[in-house]
């Protein structure tokens, strides 16, 4: 047992730990960051837009849920400022990149990516926030026609998306605080709505559109590490104003080929890809650039500053994500009976 003056140390070291705020830590991404926030003593209040089930989820792992308006630069200042926080990852930019066969809904999120984007610098900037960490899109890099990119190459303007995306790495690097934004890949995960909806549907036999453009990927708990990395960080007076990474797996692969893989790990085989020949309407232009746009991102600059490498390859990746569906339906049969008492399950309101 630890005499006073370790204990006193000890909790020194726990009370000096930065408060963080995650904007949204029920996606892929934000809750496997919240594990591991939480795990290493970190406070976290995190946003959700799953209602009172996201609460519970956050509440599960240690987090503070709340309910933040993403467009409303007061309401996340009051947020942020009840959660003292001094340090910001915004996640929200996963709902245009999961499971890219899953993005056909990207007009839905366009104001989510930018115009909330806008308002967490905002927010951020006035709550005297020391860092903001921003997850943005390798996919916005456009059609590369296959050639390796890095991150002094110029994200594409040419569609809306990519230029949403864009505008929202603009607000972070331009802000008055310093921030980091983390260009992922494709982004798949247990949380993950898009990797859920994909595994749903094959589970049901349906098919997905195909794309033939080669792409980064990235598994979200190695999303995650590289956010901890820099999470982690000291404050300094020097601290670099902008900072830009690439956080993909080494494998640059198709939808078409990663899709596949996730039928054979599931046990349904080769799903169904389907061609847009015979679409009854004519293709959405974006959606299909996202499944056939091709750009390599490269993720060294990230593995010689961060020192980070991901995980898995995609089929480690694959396998990890399955196990975590299969450890959740286990528990979900064993304990039916997880929110008897939602009213105990509360969340800071948006003010």
């Amino acid at each position: 047992m630890a005499d006073n003056s370790e204990q006193t140390a000890i909790e020194s070291v726990e009370t000096t730990l930065p408060a963080v705020f995650i904007t949204n830590g029920t996606n892929a991404t934000g809750m496997a960051l919240a594990q591991m926030l939480v795990a290493a003593g970190y406070p976290v209040a995190a946003g959700t837009d799953l209602g009172s089930e996201g609460a519970y989820a956050l509440r599960a792992v240690g987090a503070v849920p709340v309910y933040p308006d993403m467009t409303r630069a007061s309401n996340l200042f009051s947020l942020m400022v009840m959660a003292k926080a001094e340090i910001v990852v915004n996640t929200v930019v996963e709902a245009v990149n999961g499971l890219p066969q899953k993005l056909d809904n990207w007009r839905d999120n366009l104001d989510l990516v930018e115009k909330g984007t806008q308002a967490v610098v905002e927010a951020a900037g006035k709550a005297g926030v020391k860092r903001l960490i921003h997850v943005s899109a390798t996919s916005a890099y456009g059609d590369q026609h296959g050639h390796e990119v890095d991150e002094t190459d110029h994200l594409s303007g040419s569609n809306d998306l990519y230029e949403a995306i864009h505008q929202a790495e603009a607000a972070v690097l331009d802000g008055a605080i310093p921030g980091y934004v983390l260009r992922a890949g494709f982004i798949y995960g247990a949380q993950s709505a898009a990797s859920s909806d994909v595994y749903h549907g094959f589970e049901n036999g349906k098919g997905v559109k195909t794309g033939s453009g080669v792409k980064g990927w990235v598994f979200a708990g190695s999303l995650a590490d590289a956010i901890m990395t820099l999470v982690k960080r000291e404050f300094s007076a020097d601290e670099p104003k902008a900072t830009v990474y690439n956080i993909v797996e080494d494998e640059y692969l198709t939808p078409d080929a990663f899709i596949t893989n996730l039928g054979e790990a599931m046990g349904v085989g080769t799903p169904s890809i389907g061609g847009w020949t015979f679409s009854l309407r004519a293709p959405d232009p974006v959606y299909v650039a996202l499944l056939s746009d091709s750009a390599l991102p490269s993720n060294a600059k990230a593995k010689e500053e961060l020192g980070w490498s991901p995980r898995f390859g995609h089929l480690g990746g694959i396998e990890a994500l399955l196990l975590s569906w299969r450890a959740a339906s286990s528990y979900s049969e064993e304990e039916p009976a997880q929110l008897e008492a939602p009213e105990e399950v509360l969340a800071l309101p948006a003010s």
